[in-house]
Parts: structure tokens; sequence; C-alpha cells
């Protein structure tokens, strides 16, 4: 019989649907176990059926095979996000591709930490010891008027500009990556989505299925719920649940700023930009005033010069 030490030190499980509303699926998923850890990837392609699911694929693609050659570092985490930008942002040239990008949110996990790398408004959670914390923020047009109090959680979640996101991957010639580190703790969790979960899922919902069943099961089980309320867009999950941490070894240097135990952001990306979509906030009603001003100085203006001339004439 198996010994606690020789359990895996991750359990990891990724599923992606195409949710009740829509046709075909631009969500992509992937994932790569090793004795330390492995990579984990979720992306939500844009720009139509057949190029935001080519956006997608590309992003998983070209990170998991960067982070594949090398244990994962910030730099090479930032440069595996380059090279799927790169590679999206050169297809999207095409005129038949105009317009197409994707999110990307991925984990590695090198135990005993974890980098999160961070492009458009999938997300990645943590849940330990019974609190489910949001590692990512959003990059969204609503995420950011949230984040500065001009709308209120209810009034964000209802937005009817909720799906528009200011960054992605293949957008621009470069890519602005968020990029997050910590330490992980045994009994860490960890949950990566495209916002047809997130953004139909209660964070309490998130949380309970997490912590209640494993990862095949929790993956299996957020993507029901998902359906269940109605499925409006394309659900794609990744549960990760950490079981030990591998024998102890010296950090490396990148790593020193995580031995706090706290999420640490590495890098910000740039300022938001719009991604190949302007929104215009919607004017306030006009008043009787601002109608017909010109008007008003239209009509004020010929009698005044209707009075000149016949006070001339006198």
């Amino acid at each position: 019989m198996s010994g606690p030490s020789e359990a895996p030190a991750v359990e990891a499980s990724a599923l992606t649907h195409p949710g009740r509303k829509r046709t075909t699926n631009q969500d992509a998923v992937g994932q790569k176990l090793t004795d330390r850890g492995g990579v984990f990837v979720v992306a939500d392609g844009m720009g139509g059926h057949r190029t935001g699911e080519l956006a997608s694929k590309l992003a998983v693609k070209n990170i998991l095979e960067v982070i594949e050659e090398d244990t994962p570092s910030p730099t090479l985490l930032l440069e595996a996000f380059e090279e799927a930008n790169d590679a999206i942002y050169m297809a999207g040239q095409r005129p038949e591709s105009r317009g197409m990008g994707t999110t990307a949110t991925a984990l590695a996990l090198d135990l005993p930490y974890a980098l999160i790398a961070h492009v458009g408004d999938s997300r990645a959670y943590l849940l330990r010891d019974g609190v489910l914390t949001q590692l990512t923020q959003d990059h969204s047009w609503v995420a950011e008027r949230l984040r500065q109090g001009l709308l209120t959680p209810t009034e964000a979640r209802n937005h009817r500009w909720r799906n528009v996101i200011t960054n992605a991957l293949g957008s621009f010639p470069e890519a602005r990556v968020d990029l997050i580190g910590l330490k992980v703790q045994p009994g860490d969790r960890f949950l990566i989505c495209s916002d047809g979960l997130s953004g139909v899922l209660e964070d309490a919902v998130l949380q309970e299925v997490l912590e209640s069943v494993p990862p095949d099961a929790a993956a299996e089980r957020l993507v029901k719920l998902a359906n269940e309320w109605g499925g409006p867009d394309n659900i794609s999950v990744v549960a990760v649940v950490v079981h030990r941490i591998p024998e102890d070894r010296a950090p490396p240097p990148w790593a020193l700023p995580l031995e706090g135990g706290e999420p640490v952001v590495l890098a910000m990306g740039q300022e938001d930009e719009s991604v190949h979509t302007q929104v215009i906030e919607p004017g306030r009603p006009r008043s009787f005033w601002h109608r017909w001003r010109d008007l008003i100085f239209l009509i004020v203006y010929v009698a005044l010069l209707l009075f000149v001339l016949l006070f001339n004439n006198r």
C-alpha cells in the first residue's frame, strides 16, 4: 500500500465546455504535470468562432511549450506569454483574422512556489484555510469602473459591457502581462477559469465545490452548475490541489519576496487600453435648455436684427 510520501504532490483536472448558448467553443485549456507541480492554462478567444478558437489554442500551445523547456521563473513565464502574443498577433494580420485575440491565465507550480501570469478577464483563485481569494484582476471596462468605485459589484455583474476586455494576447505587438507569485502550502487549492464560469457562479459556490470534492469531480461539477444557470458562454475550468510539498530546497533568487506567504505582485502590465472596441458611455438625457438652446439663440438673434433694421429705417 502506498504511503503518504508516495502520493502525487499535485492533483489537477482541466475541462472545457461550449455552454448552452454557443454552438462553438472558443476556449482552450491545457496542463502539464511535473514532479514539482506543473503548468496549467486557460484561454478565452475572441474575434469570431474561427479566429477566437485559433487564438486560444495558440496561447495554450505556446505557453506550455516555452515553460516545458526550463524550470518555471518569472522571466520564463513572461517570455512564454510574449511568444504566445507574437504568434497570435502575426496570425491576426491576415484580413480574415482581424480582431483575433485571447485572454490567458497560467499557473506555474514549482513547489513550494507558484507563479500566475494573466492577461484579460479569465481568473485565478486560491482557496486556503477556508478563504477563497481572487489572485488576478480582470482587465475589463467594467472591472476598471468597479475598482474606481464607479460601479457596485451588483452593477458590474449585470452591466451590458461586462464582456468588453481592455487587454488581450495578440491585440498589440507587445504583451502586457500581470505576474503574481506566492509560496504554496499543503492543502492549497487553485482554480483557473474563463468568465463563462466566474461570470455565472458566485464565489461562495466556487469555494463550496472546490473544498468538498477532488479536482476531477470539482471541474465537472462547476461546469454542470454553470450550465444549469444558463451556460451563456463557453466554460473552462482547471482545478488544482497541492497534497504535499517536495523536499526542501534553497529558494531561487526570484522567490525571496514570496517567503512571507502572501501573494505578491511581481509585475504589472501597462495601463489598460481598449481592445478593438471603443466604448462610448451613454449620454445623459438632454434637458429642455440643452435641446432648444441653439434655436432660442437663433430666434433672439433674428429678433434683435429685425429690431435694429426697423429702428434704423425710421
